[in-house]
């Protein structure tokens, strides 16, 4: 708006930004650029781990455990708004950082939603799913950073995955009795920000999963919905490292070391698909039966991926070789 009247009165910005000696607290840098590399790495930042108060005086908020992601933000944040006093503290388990009102208030106007962000359920900024490469990546890097977590253990197990949750009360849900439940979510709720965040994945080239994890009953009665977004395959775990992978260390260092850990495999096609239904006829041979983590470790012992598993039986399910018994079990199909 500022930029506008300026223009209208035709009197220069600089002019204007250089009287403006503080505003609650930051000595702007006008006009606020957001729609660069650095704006959206900020947008991500305040959309997983940061606050806006919905009181429009309230210093904004960041919160995470790592200390080098809020010295990033604040930097980040002086080069796009000005100078001002970061004050980061250390409570309940994280750290915590304040920023000034201005911050938040320029931020709501770009897409990063007031108050409970659960609640909000906001959409991806429209500028950075319509952007290019050099704002998206810079997103999804930052998002990762925040919510995301390198799954690597000792059962083979190997994804990047990032959750985002939110909250369902005003659905006709019954209210489970248990804290956390896996539950078959109606169509039309949905995780609009991780949705969007998908879908810059697969414009990026990589193929991510997106699956609704299940119900979350608070001790005050709410309902939040949790879903998941899963990158799995090596190869698309590769593409993920390179295109876009972490700022943090240790999550980059732990990518590193999963990607290391594959065994390349040269064999003919199909091979690989013959050797797992021989594994599964014999498994079925002896007991009757096989499960998908019978499948899923005799594939990790081969130094390929747990997740393979879900790949191959759906490729039998649809070849009509084998049948569901149910969840996660399965015998062969003999209709």
């Amino acid at each position: 708006m500022l930029y506008k009247i300026s223009n209208y009165v035709i009197y220069p910005l600089d002019d204007i930004n250089s009287k403006i000696i503080e505003v609650s607290g930051l000595k702007p840098k006008l006009p606020f650029q957001l729609h660069n590399k650095e704006g959206a790495e900020i947008r991500a930042a305040f959309l997983s781990d940061g606050h806006i108060d919905k009181n429009q005086t309230s210093p904004a908020q960041y919160c995470a455990y790592e200390l080098e992601l809020h010295e990033r933000l604040v930097s980040l944040c002086k080069e796009v708004f000005g100078e001002f006093e970061a004050r980061t503290y250390f409570n309940n388990g994280s750290h915590i950082t304040k920023f000034p009102a201005v911050i938040g208030r320029a931020l709501e106007l770009s897409g990063v939603p007031k108050g409970d962000k659960r609640l909000a359920n906001s959409h991806l900024p429209k500028d950075i799913l319509l952007g290019n490469k050099e704002i998206q990546i810079p997103y999804l890097r930052r998002v990762f950073d925040d919510e995301g977590d390198v799954c690597f253990d000792k059962h083979g197990k190997r994804a990047v995955r990032i959750t985002r949750s939110v909250n369902i009360n005003y659905s006709t849900i019954e209210i489970p009795s248990e804290r956390w439940v896996r539950f078959q979510l109606p169509d039309n709720i949905r995780q609009n920000l991780l949705s969007g965040e998908q879908l810059l994945l697969l414009k990026l080239g990589i193929d991510a999963r997106l699956y609704p994890e299940g119900i979350y009953n608070s001790k005050n009665g709410n309902l939040t919905a949790k879903w998941r977004i899963q990158i799995a395959q090596q190869d698309q775990l590769k593409k993920f490292a390179e295109l876009i992978g972490f700022n943090l260390d240790r999550k980059r260092q732990k990518l590193r070391e999963m990607i290391k850990s594959y065994q390349f495999r040269k064999l003919p096609n199909g091979k690989a698909k013959n050797e797992s239904l021989d594994f599964i006829e014999n498994t079925i041979k002896n007991k009757g039966f096989f499960k998908y983590s019978d499948l899923a470790k005799e594939i990790v012992k081969s130094g390929r991926s747990y997740d393979m598993a879900g790949r191959y039986i759906r490729f039998f399910l649809e070849q009509k070789r084998i049948k569901k018994i149910k969840r996660g079990i399965y015998t062969l199909d003999t209709n």
